[in-house]
Formats: C-alpha cells, sequence, structure tokens
C-alpha cells in the first residue's frame, strides 16, 4: 500500500511538472524547412533523419530522400541529417516568419559506423567515437540480411555473444556474453531495466525483431549503471520510433527438418509481421503500431516421438505513441504485449498431463511505459520517466500423467526515476534519481506451502 501510495504521489508530481512546463507550440510560423538527403555518389537517401539539434522536433526522408518540416520555431538553429551507414551532416540555419529555407545533405559513407548514435554508453544520445566504453550496434539492416524473426536470432551476429538451447523439451535458451550465463546479464528495454528475471528465461525469443529499431550491446560489468544483472554485460532493446507516414508487411516461412534421415515429419514454421506510422502534418504527434504472429511445429530429430524442437505460438501487438507540449518537450508512451503459448514432449494431440514427458509454457507479458524529455539552456537534458512490465506464467513441468506439476507465477516490475543531463564547454555533467521494484508469487499444486 506504501509502494502504490508513492507511485500516485510521484505520477501526479509528473503530471503537475509536464503542465507547468507546456510551452507554447500550436502557433503558426511559416517558417518551413524543405530539403533532399543523397549519398556522396548523387543517390537519394529514403528515411534518413532529420533533427533541430537541441530540441525535439524531428523528421525523416520519404522514400525519394525528401523532406520538409513546417512551422519550426523562429530562430537560430542547426539542422542534422543523419542515416545508417552514413556520416552525419549538420547545417546551420536562420529561421525567420514567412520564408522557406531549402536544404541539400550529401552524406559520406560510414564503413565503421563511428557516426552511429548511441544511448547506451551512459543513458544520453552520444556517438560511438565518444563514448567511454565499447558499444555494439545490430541495427535493421542486419535484421533483413539475415531474416531475423526474433531478437535472439539477430544477437548470434555480435561479438562476444552466443546464443544457445539448453532444452529440448521446454526450448529454454539463452544468451551467453563473455562466456557467463544468461542470468548475468542485463536486459533493458528502451534503456530501462524492466524485464524482470523471470521474463528473461524465455524472453529473448519472445521480442520479434520487427518491433526493435536497433539493439545495443555492452560487454563487461556495468551494474551501477545499467541494472544489478549486468554483471556480464547489457543489451538494451530501442524500440521503433514513428517518424514519418510508413507502413511494411512481411510473411516468412520454412521447414525444419527436410531431408534428414530417420527423423519424423518436417516442421513447419511460419511468421506475419506488419509494422505501421502516422505522424501529423506538423510533426506533433505520432504513432507506431506493430504485430507479430509466430507458429513454430514440433520437430522430432531422431524419430523416438519425442520433440527435439519445441512447439511454439506467439501474438505480439505494440504501439509507441509521442506528443510535443512545445518544441523543447515531448512525452512518449509505449505499450506491447506478448502472448505465446510454447510446449516439447511427445503426445501434442493429449493434455499435457496425460503425455509421457511434456514441458508446456504459457506467457502473457504486459508492458508500458510514460517518459518526459525537456531541454534547458543550450543543450541540458532533463528526462523524467515511468515503466512497468506484468508477467503472468503458466506452466506445466511433468511425467507419467502426473497432475501435481502444474505452476502458476505472477511477476511484476516497476521502474521509476529522473535523470538530467547537463553539458558545459569542456565537460558534462549526469546526475539522477532512479527506484526499481520488482513483486513474484510463484505456485505449484505439488507444493501447496
Amino acid at each position: 500500500m506504501k509502494t502504490m501510495k508513492t507511485i500516485n504521489i510521484y505520477l501526479s508530481q509528473l503530471i503537475l511538472f509536464i503542465l507547468i512546463s507546456v510551452s507554447s507550440f500550436a502557433q503558426r510560423t511559416d517558417a518551413n524547412i524543405i530539403g533532399h538527403v543523397v549519398s556522396s555518389d548523387g543517390e537519394h537517401i529514403p528515411f534518413a533523419t532529420i533533427i533541430l539539434k537541441n530540441t525535439t522536433i524531428g523528421s525523416a526522408t520519404d522514400e525519394t530522400g525528401h523532406f520538409n518540416m513546417i512551422n519550426m520555431p523562429i530562430g537560430r538553429y542547426t539542422v542534422r541529417a543523419s542515416a545508417i551507414g552514413y556520416k552525419y551532416e549538420e547545417k546551420e540555419v536562420e529561421l525567420t516568419e514567412d520564408k522557406t529555407i531549402e536544404l541539400k545533405f550529401t552524406l559520406e559513407s560510414d564503413v565503421l559506423g563511428l557516426e552511429q548514435v548511441v544511448v547506451t554508453a551512459d543513458r544520453n544520445d552520444k556517438h560511438r567515437k565518444d563514448a567511454s566504453v565499447i558499444v555494439n550496434t545490430i541495427t535493421p539492416r542486419l535484421f533483413d540480411v539475415a531474416q531475423t524473426i526474433n531478437i535472439s536470432d539477430g544477437l548470434n551476429f555480435c561479438p562476444g555473444l552466443r546464443m544457445e538451447n539448453n532444452c529440448q523439451n521446454c526450448g529454454f535458451n539463452q544468451v551467453r556474453m563473455n562466456g557467463m550465463e544468461g542470468p548475468y546479464s542485463q536486459i533493458l528495454i528502451n534503456s530501462r531495466p524492466i524485464f524482470s528475471g523471470l521474463a528473461g528465461v524465455y524472453g529473448l525469443e519472445l521480442i520479434p525483431s520487427s518491433m526493435v529499431e536497433r539493439i545495443e550491446v555492452i560487454r563487461g560489468g556495468g551494474s551501477a549503471l545499467y541494472g544489478s544483472n549486468a554483471i556480464a554485460g547489457t543489451i538494451n532493446l530501442i524500440l521503433k520510433d514513428p517518424v514519418n507516414n510508413s507502413y511494411e508487411a512481411s510473411a516468412t516461412s520454412g521447414y525444419t527438418g527436410v531431408g534428414l534421415e530417420g527423423a519424423g515429419n518436417p516442421a513447419l514454421d511460419y511468421s506475419i509481421n506488419f509494422n505501421t506510422a502516422m505522424v501529423s502534418s506538423d510533426s506533433k504527434t505520432g504513432m507506431a503500431l506493430y504485430g507479430f504472429h509466430r507458429n513454430r511445429d514440433p520437430f522430432d530429430a531422431n524419430g523416438d516421438d519425442f520433440s527435439e524442437v519445441s512447439d511454439i505460438n506467439n501474438t505480439t501487438v505494440g504501439t509507441r505513441l509521442f506528443h510535443r507540449l512545445g518544441y523543447r518537450n515531448k512525452i512518449a508512451v509505449d505499450f506491447f504485449t506478448i502472448n505465446e503459448k510454447r510446449r516439447g514432449g511427445d503426445k501434442f494431440d493429449l493434455p499435457v498431463h496425460e503425455a509421457g514427458i511434456a514441458e508446456a509454457i504459457e506467457h502473457k507479458i504486459t508492458t508500458g511505459a510514460i517518459s518526459f524529455d525537456q531541454f534547458f539552456r543550450d543543450e541540458d537534458k532533463l528526462s523524467v520517466f515511468v515503466s512497468g512490465q506484468n508477467v503472468d506464467r503458466d506452466s506445466y513441468y511433468g511425467a507419467e500423467q502426473s497432475v501435481q506439476d502444474y505452476g502458476k507465477t505472477e511477476g511484476f516490475t516497476y521502474n521509476l526515476g529522473a535523470q538530467y543531463n547537463a553539458n558545459f564547454t569542456n565537460s558534462g555533467l549526469i546526475g539522477g534519481l532512479e527506484f526499481r521494484g520488482e513483486t513474484l508469487n510463484d505456485k505449484k499444486l505439488g507444493h501447496p506451502d
């Protein structure tokens, strides 16, 4: 009760702070910026990111490499254009009422990726070459080339990481960083440590790669900054942000065990996913929607009627919304839910307690977050955030028709805090306060106490 009361007080103070911080953003200045982004060989770059530095205003080029930003704030600003695989370019502009400025950006290739912006180094946007620790980035380009369905498939392409399957019945897998087991790695969602240990048991295979903008990986300890589990390293999942009007849909399918001598029937594995983003004409409000469905049949590799690859049925839906209260502040909301069933063993056409061996898990994971960012002075930034994750898991681990091996586990993790990043001429200062709590309730019929 005291914890909930504290959270309610905190939320009330956050809402009051936001209302006080709101500045006028609705006036029409007719100060516009139009332009296009090309590569050094003259080809237009689609979906490049365009931002007004030290503000929350941003946009992206369309499929032809062109962009427009209307009703910009009056004053002198720096406009930055960036894209994956290219060095960024900046231009100074003087925005005045009733005037439209045309810009052309020419981006050079960045083979080593040193110009990529990362946030995991110190929980603030920073170029990789300026980061105090080495941050490896897994981008959507790799997801597309490797045809990865979930993020666990993509992690295999990061140095120092290895995904391994530790249970043929339940399909449990874990990531090893620097040779250490999965529990020693901290998983973050948008830099927040709300991915609990309960969700992390199967979590890396639960999240589809289509909802992730990129994955940032730090190998090595960092528990003071990232969370108590960050002993082997940290994996930060950055969710997709709506930057322009777009849509995408895809479907994949495949078979496991085709042509394998002595195996059971080949197992079908198919998935369907979609992504769409909608942004208002003034770039003040945006929303991204994503959905994913996967169905994988069990596979028996040696013909003994027991699965080596578990059965999976996964459905994930989520959204990310933002609204700019002023040109130097923004509020963002994230929500997604994962519903997955997986089962291994034998006799899949019967209830789990009638099988010879069955390991079955059903996850219902609901995650939500709200954050508020406000710029002060030239580059100082205040971030206030609240996030939470609820995990509801039904399980059965049993053999020989046992009815005592049903279990139910419920866990709730929440995280709230604030961070202030102050920038000076030759130095910077980061300070903040963060509170994290977690509850866990585990029951099993065979152990009523």
